[in-house]
């Protein structure tokens, strides 16, 4: 019969052939860092985009240090990037040295929560007509 069960799951199939790290547009595996976060016990239940979203930040992070790393291993006229570039890229960042120290990097500047923006405009607004 047309529309059953059967149909659905043959097309999700045929459909989802595509890696989640591809669909992601991500280099690193996605599954992989699924897995681990449920053999882990980090948490009871995890969102599907979770895993997506730490591989992306797990690949950024990877990026930049060596990235930087090699730009090191080019000043000092090397061809390989050695375990002290890597060491030197992560002294030089602020950001990856705070990252390894186990504290949460923030951001610098004048970030105000989305609640208070709001409030404050009220208040701004409160005032005005006050003035009239």
């Amino acid at each position: 019969r047309p529309g059953g069960p059967s149909e659905g799951s043959a097309a999700k199939a045929k459909k989802s052939r595509a890696s989640r790290s591809s669909r992601a547009g991500l280099l690193f595996s996605v599954s992989r860092v699924d897995r681990q976060l449920r053999r882990g016990h980090f948490a009871e239940r995890f969102g599907a985009r979770a895993p997506v979203y730490l591989a992306a930040v797990l690949q950024c992070v990877t990026h930049r240090t060596v990235d930087m790393a090699g730009r090191i291993s080019k000043k000092s006229k090397q061809q390989r990037i050695s375990p002290a570039h890597l060491q030197a890229a992560m002294q030089k960042s602020s950001v990856l040295k705070q990252l390894l120290q186990g504290g949460v990097p923030r951001r610098r500047g004048r970030a105000v929560p989305q609640s208070q923006r709001v409030a404050s405009a009220s208040k701004k607004a409160a005032t005005k007509s006050k003035r009239r």
